[in-house]
């Protein structure tokens, strides 16, 4: 059928135009953001979520990152039958290694560490429905480890679509041990 031919041309001229802008340099920098949904409900909206911002480098020609990004969780925490709502404002840092041979889409394999400031019923040292005094610091400082897989496809030349899965072992917190997200996102190649 002639058309079926016409149809599988123009997909091939589409995935070969794409991926001749999908080369990454060596040394390379790039900007990126990510939002994602928790296990549970969030405070911000019906859903417990995750965003985040940030930036890549990719030294070399290897395939390794570095990864670094301002993020913030939203959910719920069970503390002595209380559902209290928690917040985590903070920093991670991860490194890794991508897959590239299979352009215009990037497997990236990342691991590392977070730290910030872990914020439980908005401070308040009392929880809203019965008035008790929670026996935990209600402001404090957390710090953890974070794996991220993540699948990136080119959509337009320096501009691509990120699928992230990532699972946090929070070390320091007395409420919110281990916790995933999954997460789409954007990155832009600056050079």
């Amino acid at each position: 059928n002639i058309y079926k031919m016409k149809i599988k041309l123009l997909i091939g001229v589409l995935l070969l135009s794409i991926g001749s802008f999908a080369q990454r340099k060596n040394d390379g920098w790039a900007i990126q953001s990510h939002y994602g949904i928790m296990e549970g409900k969030g405070q911000m909206s019906n859903y417990a979520s995750t965003a985040s911002i940030g930036v890549n480098f990719f030294p070399g020609s290897k395939g390794y990152l570095v990864e670094s990004n301002l993020m913030i969780h939203d959910y719920f925490v069970d503390k002595d039958n209380l559902n209290l709502p928690y917040k985590l404002y903070g920093l991670n840092v991860m490194g890794g290694w991508s897959y590239e041979n299979l352009s215009p889409f990037f497997l990236n394999l990342k691991a590392g560490a977070f730290a910030g400031i872990e914020r439980i019923n908005n401070g308040k040292d009392r929880d809203n429905l019965y008035g008790i005094l929670l026996p935990i610091d209600v402001t404090r400082f957390t710090y953890g480890a974070v794996i991220s897989p993540e699948a990136e496809i080119v959509i337009w030349k320096r501009l691509t679509g990120l699928l992230c899965f990532s699972q946090y072992w929070n070390i320091k917190s007395e409420v919110s041990e281990w916790k995933y997200s999954v997460e789409l996102g954007i990155k832009w190649y600056l050079n």
